[in-house]
């Protein structure tokens, strides 16, 4: 059995075994799921909306969250079985629920387009905590939302030095920094807050610790004998018995919109780009702009093309002069280019971002174009070239999107309509043509405003097929 399976077992099994007790000992636990609980209820959450949650335990999110929500459909999961027996045997949620044995680290068999995603103190649990985050993030609709707490980097404090001042290693799992983790690059942020418990004694805290079934170590921990857990214990009780936990509450919204990305440059991405947002009445933006020392910058053709209000455009991230690469064009400028500056901004409707090139385009040293679209989360609308050649291109495009699990809106050609090549596209790519845009003998906001008339609705778009 793989290293990690062993572990998710053995965790399944202690948390198993501690289900009847677990919420006598879990006042932490209720504590941070009754915090999250609350910042969800903020959230902009529509009627009934569609629930997953990771890591259910017996149901302590769920239940304060349906104090709050109300009816929902509601998805608990939980990588143990008597957990989930125990949660369906004690929740009353408002709506329809089901309940499934799942790894939410690797989701399967989801049905997806979710309002709201949820966890609280199980993802301390993934061994890629940040990869998770973002696989869940798939799993939303466009303006779903992804709420998590779970522990960081200054947790149990005091039982780690309890065992240091004995030149002892505690076997605690090591937790992230708060500041570093994050959902891909959806725009969000993460709060860390602390919450002191006091326990009676050191046996006290140990106990409590079974009574929830937290009690795997970090890989490689060697058990301490009898004698040394004494002295732990005991100096534990010194320091005052106290244990802190540093909780980290993330909350990120996918955004509502698409990518628009090409097989080539000079495809059409940029008045594709301008009649989907005359389309939707969208906001625009071009987070990496290169070539501005021979034009204006996509930017303001697609603000004038597509007839944008000032606050419906918005200015890239980077702007650079030579008509190269962004890997390419930075260096000429002295301009290191920072992913972080990459998150797109938080807007008030759909979004249309625009690519620099092709997939393959490289952004800096490490990241692709492919890359960047992969920690967007969003899904993809495809230009390519209606005539000879765009087969082979456009096919080669679409596995590339797949392979890394990025959904595909569908594709818009340009040029003249070539029907075989449309066809071919379809049945061999598997994906639909959103529209063709002909040749235009004059492309201005009339032109764009034609074209804009034969895209559907981004809402019957985006909704499941």
């Amino acid at each position: 059995m793989p290293a990690r399976d062993a572990t998710l077992a053995l965790v399944a099994r202690r948390f198993g075994t501690a289900a009847p007790t677990y919420e006598r000992h879990a006042q932490a636990q209720r504590h941070a799921a009754e915090t999250l609980a609350r910042r969800i209820a903020a959230l902009p959450l529509p009627p009934r909306p569609r629930i997953l949650e990771i890591g259910c335990g017996t149901g302590l999110l769920s239940q304060a969250l349906a104090a709050s929500l109300g009816e929902a459909d509601w998805t608990l999961t939980d990588l143990s079985p008597d957990m989930l027996a125990q949660a369906r045997a004690t929740l009353t949620l408002p709506g329809s629920a089901r309940f499934a044995v799942m790894d939410g680290e690797h989701p399967r068999g989801l049905a997806g387009n979710y309002d709201l995603i949820c966890s609280s103190l199980a993802m301390q649990w993934f061994s890629d905590l940040n990869a998770g985050l973002l696989r869940l993030a798939r799993l939303l609709r466009p303006g779903g939302w992804l709420a998590t707490a779970t522990l960081a980097n200054g947790s149990f404090t005091e039982w780690q030095q309890a065992h240091e001042g004995l030149g002892l290693r505690a076997g605690t799992p090591a937790y992230p920094a708060a500041d570093s983790i994050h959902a891909g690059l959806l725009p969000g942020s993460v709060v860390a807050q602390a919450h002191r418990q006091q326990h009676r004694d050191g046996l006290d805290f140990v106990r409590a610790l079974k009574g929830i079934g937290a009690t795997v170590p970090r890989a490689g921990h060697r058990p301490l004998n009898a004698g040394q857990l004494r002295a732990v214990m005991h100096r534990f009780e010194q320091q005052g018995a106290q244990v802190t936990y540093q909780f980290a509450y993330g909350q990120w919204q996918r955004p509502q919109g698409v990518f628009v990305t090409g097989t080539d440059t000079g495809v059409g991405k940029t008045l594709v780009s301008a009649v989907l947002a005359r389309a939707w009445q969208a906001h625009y933006w071009k987070p990496l702009q290169t070539g501005l020392a021979d034009e204006p910058g996509d930017s303001a053709t697609v603000a004038e093309l597509a007839q944008l209000p000032p606050a419906r455009r918005h200015d890239p991230a980077y702007a650079l002069q030579a008509p190269l690469s962004p890997w390419a064009a930075a260096p000429l400028e002295q301009v290191r280019i920072d992913p972080r500056r990459l998150v797109p901004p938080v807007v008030d409707g759909p979004l249309v971002i625009e690519g620099a090139g092709g997939l393959y385009v490289p952004i800096d040293d490490t990241h692709m174009m492919l890359d960047y679209i992969a920690a967007l989360g969003m899904p993809v609308v495809l230009a390519a070239r209606s005539g000879l050649g765009t087969i082979n291109h456009t096919l080669l495009s679409l596995q590339a999107l797949r392979q890394r699990e990025i959904p595909v809106l569908g594709v818009v050609m340009s040029g003249p309509p070539s029907p075989g090549n449309r066809l071919a596209i379809e049945r061999f790519g598997q994906t639909r043509i959103l529209a063709e845009i002909p040749q235009l003998d004059c492309v201005d906001a009339a032109a764009v405003a034609r074209q804009a008339e034969a895209i559907a609705p981004l809402d019957a778009l985006l909704a499941p097929r």
